[in-house]
């Protein structure tokens, strides 16, 4: 069987459509054909279609399919080519009114150089490429773990055997070969949004862009002595990369925040300045400002001093520009927003008997607004309005027992009335089951949860433009937020979901209300969510963007 899947992109790509019905009409097409045909208005004559499928139809055709047949996303290939499917992907080109550029072009051919797809630049070449696909054997996805372990390797020869990284023996200096990053931040293990973003960059085959990603943590979630030690030892080993003359980086990527984090990126940005290594600072933290007013006027100086001498500085949307323009205006900001991968799948309605699931996602401190969240869900309920709406927490963090005490205490969770105990968990049915508390998630326990909840909320009282809501997004779901930091940028107030004023309980509980009650107000956000999305921040041009920033920086330093 054929699979077409166009994702969600408020584009039409009839051309496509209408060159598969052709085939199917002259018999070059022989296998039955399904397609997922999203904004295109050709209806085909020949196959079957459907304009959006939600997960479960869309995971049976994808196993169904013997060959896929899509657009150039990057997320649609990557979809395919996983689940060991022979991919021939199309562009979409903006001179039939199918994208907005011809980006898809470079991806195509990127794709098509890795041995892992067909790539068809003219609908008038399907007929050929369905002869390529059924006699050719292409590779299998090669995912980011080699890349890492690469890096790793690249680290042990380098730093114990003295030796160069791999594939960059005998290359001398940056001319000529691949970009040798550093990049600096938490470790893995630790919950947050810095750590999202990181993943998302260290995830990235960064090799199309001609970039060698390196990457050394330098933060755990331990006790201060082993906190310490374990950055004193990555910052030995920052020093050592630096000093070297076979395998020093061309620029150092940092990952900052305010308080400690700054105090420890502060002496990796010295050790730039001392072995002359240009270094791009990556800004998190949305009380950066805040943080910086309360300081000392010393410990203000380092940070304008570090805001100055930087040879970029990311900053996550235009108010944090205003911010740290306005903390040091000399500092060279580029703007570039947080970004997603777009998933497979979206977000549907919940059918007969399932409950309207909203999820919050984020770690659990007073700045989240998660006890706000609270009143509003027993506001909702106290004046009818709750329906089968359930609210998921998935986090963790210094507020976490005082909000499931205060949900016990409203009565929120399984089998508990206002005043009783209880447990933290419990089935949709269950007596005042209104709240459940999942604890942190990642990888396939987080996609889990986007896949299965309809809404995401997020009442914080603090900002810049969180991954959580890109994520969301990028499932089509309608969002409920704080109208705080560069949030407006991603949440359309009346679009695609609801902005309202921090601790605004009331209004926080309104907007939950009308999207839970009113389907056609929901599936409409939820289509607005999706191509917002992808229009806006699919991680294609984040990556191009973040790749622009370190050769701008190295070329800047000869």
């Amino acid at each position: 069987m054929i699979f077409i899947t166009l994702g969600s992109q408020k584009f039409q790509f009839d051309r496509l459509l209408k060159a598969v019905d052709e085939l199917v009409d002259s018999g070059v097409i022989a296998e039955p054909v399904f397609a997922q045909s999203g904004y295109s208005d050709y209806e085909p004559k020949h196959y079957s279609f459907k304009r959006f499928l939600d997960r479960d139809e869309f995971a049976a055709r994808m196993d169904e399919a013997d060959i896929v047949i899509t657009h150039g996303g990057t997320g649609a290939i990557i979809g395919a080519v996983k689940k060991g499917k022979k991919v021939i992907a199309v562009p979409r080109l903006a001179k039939y009114g199918e994208h907005v550029d011809d980006h898809q072009l470079q991806l195509i051919a990127e794709f098509r150089q890795m041995g892992i797809i067909c790539g068809c630049d003219d609908c008038s070449q399907l007929a050929e490429a369905l002869n390529e696909v059924k006699h050719t054997e292409y590779k299998p996805f090669r995912s980011n773990t080699h890349a890492i372990v690469e890096s790793i390797d690249g680290f042990i020869r380098s730093e114990v055997m003295g030796a160069e990284p791999v594939g960059e023996r005998n290359r001398g200096n940056h001319e000529g070969r691949n970009l040798r990053v550093l990049m600096v931040g938490n470790d893995p293990a630790v919950k947050g949004g810095i750590t999202s973003v990181i993943g998302q960059l260290m995830d990235y085959d960064w090799a199309g862009d001609g970039v060698n990603l390196r990457f050394i943590p330098t933060y755990i979630v331990s006790n201060p002595v082993k906190k310490t030690l374990f950055f004193a030892r990555a910052l030995a080993r920052i020093r050592r990369l630096l000093a070297s003359s076979v395998a020093r980086p061309d620029v150092v990527h940092i990952h900052i925040s305010y308080k400690g984090s700054f105090v420890r990126k502060y002496q990796v940005h010295k050790l730039c300045r001392k072995y002359g290594v240009p270094d791009v600072i990556h800004m998190h933290g949305s009380e950066f400002a805040k943080w910086y007013a309360a300081c000392k006027p010393a410990q203000q100086d380092r940070i304008r001093a570090m805001l100055r001498e930087a040879s970029a500085v990311v900053v996550l949307g235009e108010q944090w520009n205003e911010r740290i323009k306005a903390i040091e205006p000399a500092a060279r900001t580029v703007v570039v927003s947080n970004t997603v991968h777009m998933p497979g799948v979206t977000v549907r309605w919940p059918q007969d008997g399932e409950p309207f699931r909203v999820l919050f996602m984020g770690v659990l401190i007073q700045r989240k607004g998660v006890g706000d969240l609270l009143d509003a869900v027993a506001r909702l309920r106290d004046t009818g309005r709750l329906g089968s709406m359930r609210v998921v927490i998935a986090g963790t963090g210094a507020q976490e027992d005082e909000l499931k005490a205060k949900a016990r205490a409203l009565g929120l969770l399984a089998g508990t009335d206002a005043g009783d105990g209880g447990t933290e968990n419990g089935d949709a049915g269950d007596f005042g089951a209104a709240v459940e508390f999942a604890g942190w998630t990642d990888g396939d326990g987080k996609r889990a949860l986007f896949e299965r909840s309809q809404a995401l909320v997020l009442p914080s009282y603090n900002e810049g433009l969180p991954v959580a809501v890109l994520e969301a997004i990028s499932y089509g779901m309608p969002v409920v937020a704080t109208n705080v930091g560069d949030m407006a940028a991603a949440v359309h107030g009346g679009e695609n979901g609801y902005l309202v004023e921090p601790g605004d309980v009331d209004a926080l509980a309104d907007a939950l209300a009308r999207i839970a009650s009113d389907r056609a107000r929901y599936e409409a956000f939820s289509h607005v969510s999706r191509a917002l999305a992808e229009r806006e921040f699919d991680d294609a041009g984040y990556f191009r963007t973040i790749a622009g920033v370190y050769r701008k920086a190295v070329e800047e330093a000869l």
